[in-house]
């Protein structure tokens, strides 16, 4: 493939943008009581919205592998224009029934632009000829992080949810509209451009890589989804201050993945999967011991570290199979994995209105001891 531009601002504008991206997310799950009370849901209508979501991100998603592959990652992180703007438009729906079609759209482009922001960063990767993928990742977090302070700061000075949701938006379209130019523009070799549209899916050890993604993306997502309802149901945390559960998780996998590429550089791949989920599973355990503060922070911090390197080191292989542009291979991989999202953050509401967001957790420790199984039999198949 042939690329235009300085692979040094395509860097910093993907830096930006990951940063922004993770911004908006905790933006989102932070005020997620405030999304709740503002349209009078139960928990189990709450988990509705992610559920939403999430179907309309899994019906794109055999897509995306053709649309990355004609287009290019450039052209469809056009869609990030589309993304933002519907956030916004959340809190400014006039009836409760337009929620879940709204939020089934907004999925769509979620996962179209989750798609052409990864496949760039990997053609960014490929550029520099040596790991650069998890420090990505890492200002996603760093974004989710700011996202959940800002949070807090706009709960304690009581801002409107509609505002803070409006003004967040305006900030990332315009940060968008300036980097998006530096993104690097690839020319997918003719073998690897569609000829019309197919399901692709992943096969041999893809397959299981595209598993243990899906183990990994249920956890990550509804940790992230629920950490902060967590917080104030469980532990009894003030809804201005719960969001700091998502804060200490966000930061832990920010620091994990910011060291990420120096671990990839000592070990191999299935070897870091292997710790990483060791991790996550022994955080989760020490979370779900007890429903105090010590053990909730305690834990998220070590789920957080577990988790960090798990993404990136999925989406690395996924993107650099030589059979396929880096977006087709990510797309293959996703729409495995993308169900993660689909049933994770739903179950875990249906539990929590059932019994309670304790017993959900106990749920996300059961899924973290099968990432763990996984992750054994990746490594053994690695040695």
């Amino acid at each position: 493939m042939t690329v235009s531009k300085t692979k040094r601002h395509a860097r910093e504008a993907l830096l930006s943008q990951y940063f922004f991206m993770g911004f908006i997310f905790a933006t989102l799950f932070s005020r997620f009581p405030s999304v709740q009370e503002h349209y009078g849901l139960s928990i189990s209508e709450l988990s509705t919205i992610p559920f939403c979501m999430s179907i309309g991100s899994l019906l794109m998603m055999p897509f995306c592998g053709y649309l990355a592959g004609k287009f290019g990652s450039k052209k469809l992180s056009a869609m990030g224009y589309v993304y933002m703007s519907l956030f916004a438009l959340l809190m400014l729906l006039p009836t409760n029934a337009l929620i879940y079609p709204f939020c089934m759209l907004y999925g769509v482009f979620v996962s179209l632009t989750d798609i052409a922001i990864n496949a760039n960063s990997i053609i960014v990767e490929k550029a520099y000829k040596r790991p650069i993928i998890g420090l990505f990742h890492a200002l996603f977090y760093v974004g989710v992080g700011a996202g959940a302070i800002l949070s807090i700061i706009c709960l304690t000075l009581n801002v409107n949810v509609a505002a803070h949701f409006m003004m967040v938006s305006a900030i990332s379209l315009i940060q968008f509209y300036i980097v998006r130019t530096y993104f690097l523009k690839e020319t997918p070799s003719k073998k690897n451009v569609p000829q019309g549209f197919k399901l692709l899916l992943p096969k041999g050890v893809l397959l299981l890589i595209a598993f243990i993604a899906l183990c990994g993306r249920i956890i990550e997502g509804s940790v992230s989804d629920w950490s902060t309802v967590y917080m104030k149901e469980i532990v009894s945390l003030e809804e201005n201050i719960a969001p700091v559960g998502l804060l200490i998780y966000a930061s832990f996998i920010a620091f994990g993945r910011f060291f990420g590429d120096s671990i990839r550089k000592r070990f191999s791949e299935p070897t870091i999967l292997l710790g990483c989920s060791f991790l996550a599973m022994l955080g989760l355990g020490v979370m779900i011991m007890k429903t105090d503060i010590y053990f909730a922070v305690t834990g998220l911090f070590i789920s957080g570290l577990g988790l960090s390197c798990l993404v990136p080191i999925i989406y690395s292989l996924a993107g650099n199979r030589k059979d396929v542009s880096p977006g087709t291979g990510i797309a293959m991989v996703n729409t495995i994995s993308g169900t993660g999202f689909l049933f994770g953050p739903f179950v875990i509401g249906m539990i929590a209105e059932k019994y309670n967001m304790h017993v959900s957790f106990i749920y996300i420790f059961v899924l973290s001891a099968i990432l763990f199984t996984l992750s054994c039999v990746l490594w053994k198949k690695g040695k």
